[in-house]
């Protein structure tokens, strides 16, 4: 079908990709930039069990145990998990699809994903929602579902390459589950959110003078966040 987006296709490229090691990063970079924009703006703390879907070769899962939460990571690439699991035998990855993993219904404080392929296209189609659908079932209630993802928010969809979508795009997806939830924009990143607390019907909360919906309310940190370490562990 003309404009239907090839997954397979997608999924044998970074097979691929994953044998050699994937993306290379710095990980003071990468340890300050989530210091900064995860673990501080939504409140988390040390200790909480976390889960990143679409963990690829497995640097931001040893990322975040070092940073002091109980991480585990999952990827359908057996290529990935393999690389994860030989260079950091100290972490727990699973080699599965997100519809198949081995976890109890509301396992998890946190669940992250980074660059996940589900939300580079578009993002009410039901791959998309059905996606973040099946990680708020994972969520401990009050538990937060974290979605970074590189986009220029110009709403391009060019064939054979990722979409760009807008803040817009971003807000009607999240705001479609009836919990509450954030989208914001940094560094090239959007940053949405969705937290497993219901928003009340027919509410709304007052923002100085304005009064804005209860269905676009902003999720706000819920404690106040022990500094986060980086630990040897």
């Amino acid at each position: 079908m003309a404009g239907e987006i090839d997954h397979e296709r997608g999924d044998a490229s970074y097979h691929k990709f994953y044998q050699s090691g994937g993306w290379r990063y710095s990980f003071w970079k990468e340890y300050w930039w989530h210091r900064r924009n995860v673990v501080k703006r939504f409140g988390l703390t040390r200790g909480m069990d976390m889960l990143e879907i679409a963990s690829g070769c497995g640097f931001h899962t040893n990322l975040f145990n070092r940073m002091g939460f109980s991480c585990v990571g999952v990827d359908r690439s057996r290529q990935g998990i393999a690389w994860a699991q030989d260079n950091y035998p100290k972490r727990e990855f699973h080699c599965c699809d997100i519809r198949n993993m081995p976890f109890e219904r509301a396992s998890f404080d946190v669940i992250i994903a980074r660059g996940c392929s589900h939300y580079h296209y578009d993002l009410m189609d039901d791959l998309a929602l059905n996606t973040t659908a099946t990680m708020a079932n994972f969520l401990k209630p009050n538990g937060v579902f974290i979605m970074i993802i590189v986009t220029n928010l110009s709403g391009s969809r060019e064939p054979d390459a990722v979409w760009h979508n807008t803040l817009d795009a971003y807000r009607s997806h999240f705001s479609s589950f009836g919990l509450q939830w954030s989208v914001d924009w940094v560094d090239g990143m959007a940053i949405s959110a969705l937290r497993n607390t219901a928003i009340p019907k027919k509410e709304s909360i007052g923002l100085g003078e304005a009064t804005v919906p209860v269905s676009a309310q902003i999720i706000r940190p819920q404690s106040t966040p022990t500094t986060a370490q980086p630990t040897n562990a």
